[in-house]
């Protein structure tokens, strides 16, 4: 079981201090985690709620919790769930206190494995032409949670053009899908521009992540 680490943060949201459960988190040892800034370490696309919320912090006094991807050096993206108060005090900006806790702690579900796992599921359905037409067997709600899961975890951005390509479907098909997984809250918005003719792209939700890996774990074991 991996442990939730603490971690204090300084006035500029700076890391001040942290115990060695952060550090292992992040698979760093202390003194190259500290003194680096939060959202240096926070994936692009989470720092703008995590700045908003942390801004709240210091206005408000009350604490709060979030859930976003943290950056290792190594690349790797690592789902947390971060609780986080203040220090208030009368010499200026409270120290900010964090839990970080993984979303998916435990030990038997290596990212690696995992990776693997979601590429054969992937891989085996596009065998599956050699058998009969594909579209015999679409079953594109899943084919897009496992394109977008793998996405993500080789550090690419996918909206819906990219993901029918991934998915072998027709753009207006696959627009439908997005749409029902966003519903159903599978899938939620990475990048919402402004610009209306930006595309927008999309990952799994912090639960469907969860359950997903849960799933690819108890698949993996039973291999």
């Amino acid at each position: 079981m991996v442990e939730a680490g603490h971690v204090l943060i300084g006035a500029a949201g700076e890391f001040l201090s942290m115990d060695a459960a952060f550090c292992g988190i992040m698979r760093l040892p202390e003194d190259a985690m500290r003194g680096r800034f939060v959202l240096d370490v926070t994936a692009p696309a989470d720092r703008a709620d995590c700045a908003m919320a942390i801004q709240r912090l210091r206005e408000t006094g009350e604490p709060f919790e979030i859930a976003k991807r943290l950056i290792r050096d190594d690349g790797s993206l690592v789902w947390v769930k971060n609780s986080v108060s203040i220090m208030i005090g009368d010499d200026g900006p409270g120290m900010i206190m964090a839990t970080i806790e993984p979303v998916v702690p435990r030990e038997d579900q290596d990212p690696a494995r995992l990776l693997d796992a979601a590429r054969l599921h992937i891989a085996i359905r596009k065998d599956r032409g050699s058998v009969c037409d594909p579209a015999l067997l679409s079953e594109a709600g899943w084919d897009a949670i496992l394109a977008i899961y793998v996405s993500e975890a080789e550090g690419r951005s996918v909206d819906v053009a990219r993901l029918a390509e991934l998915i072998g479907q027709r753009l207006n098909h696959t627009e439908r899908w997005v749409k029902a997984l966003l519903h159903t809250q599978m899938i939620e918005i990475e990048y919402a521009n402004p610009q209306a003719e930006t595309a927008k792209s999309y990952r799994l939700t912090t639960d469907a992540h969860r359950k997903l890996e849960a799933f690819l774990a108890r698949d993996h074991r039973a291999a």
